[in-house]
């Protein structure tokens, strides 16, 4: 789990932000990520056969993208949290303006 996340969550909730963890079947089982859902403050979609990673050419886990409502759905951000959880704040901060 990331504690960054689940304080994102927290934080921007109230403002528009929802987080949803995309779990690849390939990479972990259904009881882990049942419990890691029971454990979080946001969704989690358990991708049987890899559609939504296939679909978005994640190339590295774990992914993360900023979508943004405005003017429609976009991506305004994507990248790996955990290498720079500065950055991905910063992206989450801009998308809620």
């Amino acid at each position: 789990m990331q504690p960054h996340l689940v304080r994102w969550q927290q934080q921007y909730g109230p403002q528009g932000l929802q987080i949803v963890y995309v779990d690849d079947a390939r990479r972990d089982s259904l009881a882990n990520a049942q419990r890691m859902t029971q454990q979080s403050n946001f969704a989690w979609y358990y991708d049987v056969g890899g559609a939504w990673n296939t679909a978005v050419s994640v190339r590295a886990y774990p992914t993360a993208y900023v979508v943004t409502q405005a003017s429609g759905y976009r991506v305004v951000w994507q990248g790996i949290p955990v290498f720079d959880p500065r950055a991905t704040e910063q992206a989450i901060q801009a998308a809620l303006r």
